[in-house]
């Protein structure tokens, strides 16, 4: 029996990152524009360090693993959060989403 990416990540996903998952279809929101792939890391927008407001849903993308590092290389800084939260929104409004900005 086969069984897809998504059956084998809801074994080990708590409620939270599975709303994640469903919410961006599985897809890397990109950085500056849509990238389309699979997206394997669920990123945060602020970084963790920043404290109670990483752990917020509206702070957090899916990324694939080039745009995940690539976005950590740039440097996290206060212009990169600012792109890529409207980023975020752009793309949750492309896919029928935007009830979730």
């Amino acid at each position: 029996m086969l069984v897809s990416c998504v059956d084998i990540r809801s074994l080990w996903l708590n409620n939270k990152d599975k709303f994640i998952w469903w919410l961006f279809d599985h897809r890397c929101v990109g950085i500056d524009e849509p990238c389309g792939n699979l997206g394997a890391d669920i990123s945060h927008i602020y970084p963790r360090s920043r404290g109670k407001i990483s752990s917020m849903n509206k702070n957090k993308v899916i990324h694939c693993r080039g745009c995940h590092d690539e976005y950590h290389r740039r440097g996290v800084n206060d212009i990169a959060i600012e792109k890529l939260q409207a980023r975020r929104e752009e793309y949750l409004r492309s896919i029928g989403r935007e009830d979730y900005i």
